[in-house]
């Protein structure tokens, strides 16, 4: 369901938002993906970055990154967890590629004209 998947967009961009910096740059980019029969949508930031430890256990619930930033988080540490239940209720994919100092890429992919399952949340 279209509804979802800008639920999806509208979380990783305002997660991108968060870590950079008020001049750096936030790029959407969206083609087919390498497999075909999909569409790749990638959110790009200039923020902290991700240790790698953290790819993974960032889209678990309550999953948070540790931080050298001061004060306290202001996220819940659900939004992601949403993004990956729901793009993968549409049969899709989703993951991150960052370093720490060079920013983030969240990247998911969902099959060309797929259909959110019964199970999809918030649906």
């Amino acid at each position: 369901d279209a509804d979802l998947l800008r639920r999806v967009l509208a979380n990783l961009l305002g997660n991108s938002l968060k870590p950079s910096r008020p001049e750096s740059a936030i790029q959407v980019r969206a083609a087919l993906a390498a497999e075909g029969g999909a569409v790749q949508v990638d959110v790009v930031d200039e923020g902290e970055g991700i240790p790698e430890a953290y790819h993974q256990k960032v889209f678990e619930k309550f999953g948070q990154v540790e931080t050298a930033r001061p004060g306290p988080r202001l996220n819940k540490g659900l939004g992601l967890t949403f993004c990956k239940l729901a793009v993968e209720a549409h049969g899709g994919r989703i993951w991150v590629q960052s370093a720490v100092g060079r920013g983030s890429t969240f990247s998911f992919t969902v099959p060309l004209g797929a259909e959110v399952g019964a199970d999809a949340p918030g649906g």
